[in-house]
């Protein structure tokens, strides 16, 4: 029995060690093909409090939190193109490239799924529920940029609502939701809802919406953009059928 007991212990401690090794570690970044040093700089900083994986990053608001004590922000948007294609391009284009403007520049992002690591000079199509985004924010014009890193918390087909926020052991604390219906006249409004609390009530409320507007703006104006071009696609194609 002792010999059975001994048997089974080291199948679990082989178990629990694979499913360790099996999760991406920081380390295995390479930080030569990130191009923006706060991003760099970021990262090194979580890794100094002890983030060895990717896992072990937690979202700073969950998809169920209360939002009663957060600064909320709203902002529509009208796409005039038939809401499936509005959802597949928002859900399937190309992540390094629908994240890379005049504002935003792409870092990094990591799958949950494939536990892969995708730089700037890749492409990886779709988004995700479990990824991770580092990316970094130019304002000012570049005079001041700032870091930031979100994760994809939900991805709901059926609502075309998508959920993301940013990861915990930042500056601030907040969760960002885009959600599509459709007109009267068969377009799609969508409507950009952003939480976000930070130490500084001030902050939160003058300063943050000032540039996140700038920057979420400029997103989804690359997303009609991605929008139109999918659809233009998509019309040449039915004609050659």
């Amino acid at each position: 029995m002792n010999q059975f007991l001994k048997i089974i212990n080291i199948l679990v401690l082989w178990l629990l060690t694979s499913e360790i090794h099996a999760q991406k570690e920081l380390n295995a970044i390479d930080f030569d093909q990130i191009n923006q040093k706060k991003v760099r700089r970021l990262i090194r900083q979580m890794q100094d409090h002890r983030i060895d994986y990717f896992s072990d990053f937690e979202a700073s608001v969950g998809p169920d939190d209360e939002l009663n004590f957060f600064v909320s922000y709203e902002k529509e948007y009208i796409v005039k193109e038939p809401p499936d294609l509005v959802w597949d391009s928002y859900i399937y284009s190309d992540q390094t490239d629908i994240w890379d403007n005049h504002r935003v520049s792409f870092g990094l992002l990591y799958s949950a799924d494939s536990e892969s690591i995708i730089y700037a000079d890749q492409h990886y199509f779709g988004i995700e529920e479990g990824q991770i985004f580092f990316l970094n924010l130019r304002i000012i014009n570049g005079l001041v940029n700032l870091p930031v890193a979100f994760k994809i918390l939900r991805i709901d087909p059926d609502q075309r609502r998508i959920e993301f926020s940013y990861l915990s052991g930042g500056k601030a604390s907040g969760i960002q939701i885009i959600s599509m219906d459709k007109t009267d006249e068969g377009y799609v409004k969508i409507v950009h809802t952003s939480y976000v609390k930070s130490d500084s009530h001030f902050r939160d409320k003058y300063l943050y919406p000032y540039f996140h507007n700038k920057i979420i703006n400029e997103f989804h104006q690359n997303m009609k953009k991605m929008v139109a071009f999918h659809a233009k696609s998509s019309s040449v194609l039915t004609q050659l059928k």
